[in-house]
């Protein structure tokens, strides 16, 4: 991080097959995070790719940039049921904007439990969306797709 003009403090912790890195930026973590969070997640896969090179198992490192992952967890766990309100009030599908596979995550689980609604993936490729329907809504994926 100094060597890219971070004054940063870099704590980690690591298990069987994961590793919790946090970086704590005095200024500029916005450079480090981008707007959405593309930056930290091409550092978090550049990361990834350096801790497993050449191994047979697989760790994966989860980044942490003051906070930034933690705040985006929260915004989309509440997205989630906000969309999920508002599908059952609608009857038919809503939709998120594009997401990353570790943000469409947050959104599945989020409403894994909740029997009123479903989601779905849409699209192809790495940035998708989520759709979040009723249960019972006729639409939906096909069988090919995510």
């Amino acid at each position: 991080m100094h060597a890219m003009g971070f004054d940063a403090t870099v704590t980690a912790t690591a298990d069987v097959d994961r590793a919790d890195v946090s970086l704590s930026v005095a200024a500029h973590d916005d450079l480090l995070t981008g707007p959405k969070g593309e930056v930290r997640q091409a550092l978090q896969h550049l990361l990834n790719l350096m801790l497993n090179r050449g191994q047979t198992g697989r760790y994966h490192l989860q980044l942490e940039i003051n906070g930034f992952w933690a705040k985006r967890e929260q915004e989309l766990d509440q997205l989630a049921r906000q969309l999920a309100e508002e599908a059952l009030a609608s009857g038919s599908e809503v939709v998120t904007e594009y997401l990353n596979s570790q943000e469409r995550r947050i959104v599945h689980v989020t409403l894994k439990e909740d029997v009123r609604v479903k989601t779905y993936a849409l699209g192809t490729g790495l940035i998708k969306r989520v759709a979040v329907a009723p249960a019972d809504f006729a639409g939906g994926p096909r069988d090919d797709e995510e």
